[in-house]
């Protein structure tokens, strides 16, 4: 009898279901027929059988988890939940998909309330033809914000380590046809090489590798690239918005080059409690790196205004103590530079 037909008489045979002897750890016809029927969702075909057949009598793990990572049963989508569902909605000129259970992120935008501070700065500045580089994109709001402000004559560069995020923000980068947008799923860092990610929900951290094999084994890693080493900012960059959860420092010290080439105007988060174990540096020797380059450093409230500081490390800080909150938003503007050219 061949395959096919033992695949049809199984069929008729799926009543008798019984469990005698010990648990087989090889694959037999039967477990073959199921994979297809229960990971698949089909019959197999019989141009399929003789290839399919000769995996019995190997490991079953081993044979189910070929099935599991096929391409045909990730098309299912059986594996994502009814809540994991991206949302779509339309917001200040563009549309962007979003997690309907990403709390931190994905809900405000939902809300027609995300960053409204910040959001001001981007409309303040940009204008089409400009280049903007989005460190830290999550899942895109910024970036897609950039996209319509600068139009077809400009482009954003969004950089993000998180797989998750980055596929959001590919299928929102296609509902809005923004072909001015590349997407880079990379962590910056200080140098290229390979850094930690730890994620919850679209928000996440970088840091160095662990040097204890089971924590390396265990972790999730992701590339990290040195942002002067990539030749897409050759043109130049008017706008950089960096927020990676305490990561600041160590992502501009990768693109310090590109920072003194071009002087861009900075938006960056700030959370200096965060930067000693993140960064290894201190929130003053953030502030301090920025000023070297030649910018004067404001504050931007979360109502809107912005107060300018200067070069007063003390005064930012002192600003960020008074507001109470895990960060605030800094805005470097480059003094020997027209910030409207």
């Amino acid at each position: 009898m061949n395959f096919f037909k033992q695949f049809q008489k199984k069929k008729s045979e799926l009543h008798q279901f019984y469990a005698e002897g010990a648990f087989s750890e090889v694959a037999n016809i039967d477990d073959i027929y199921h994979c297809f029927r229960l990971i698949l969702g089909r019959n197999p075909n019989p141009e399929e059988c003789k290839g399919h057949a000769g995996m019995v009598g190997a490991p079953l793990t081993h044979v189910v988890k070929s099935y599991v990572q096929s391409l045909e049963f990730q098309r299912r989508e059986l594996m994502r939940s009814s809540s994991s569902c991206p949302a779509m909605c339309s917001i200040e000129g563009f549309k962007i998909l979003v997690d309907q259970g990403d709390q931190a992120v994905g809900i405000p935008i939902l809300n027609g309330n995300y960053e409204p501070h910040v959001t001001a700065l981007f409309k303040k500045f940009l204008r089409p033809g400009k280049r903007v580089l989005d460190i830290g994109a999550n899942i895109g709001y910024f970036s897609l914000l950039a996209s319509a402000l600068v139009g077809e004559s400009g482009a954003v560069f969004a950089v993000e380590p998180n797989m998750e995020n980055c596929k959001l923000l590919q299928a929102s980068k296609g509902l809005n046809q923004f072909h001015q947008l590349t997407i880079f799923q990379l962590a910056a860092g200080k140098t290229t090489g390979m850094l930690a990610l730890n994620t919850s929900y679209s928000n996440g951290t970088t840091s160095s590798l662990s040097q204890n094999t089971d924590a390396l084994m265990s972790s999730r890693t992701v590339a990290s690239i040195k942002l002067d080493h990539l030749k897409d900012f050759d043109e130049g960059i008017d706008f950089i918005k960096i927020d990676v959860e305490g990561a600041e420092y160590s992502a501009l010290v990768g693109a310090s080059q590109l920072i003194e080439k071009f002087k861009p105007i900075i938006v960056s988060e700030f959370s200096p409690t965060a930067m000693p174990m993140i960064s290894g540096v201190d929130g003053k020797a953030y502030l301090d790196f920025l000023i070297s380059f030649g910018y004067e450093l404001c504050v931007v409230k979360f109502d809107g205004t912005v107060e300018n500081h200067h070069r007063d490390t003390k005064a930012v800080l002192r600003a960020f103590y008074e507001a109470g909150v895990d960060h605030i938003d800094l805005l470097a503007l480059p003094i020997d530079r027209d910030r409207h050219a």
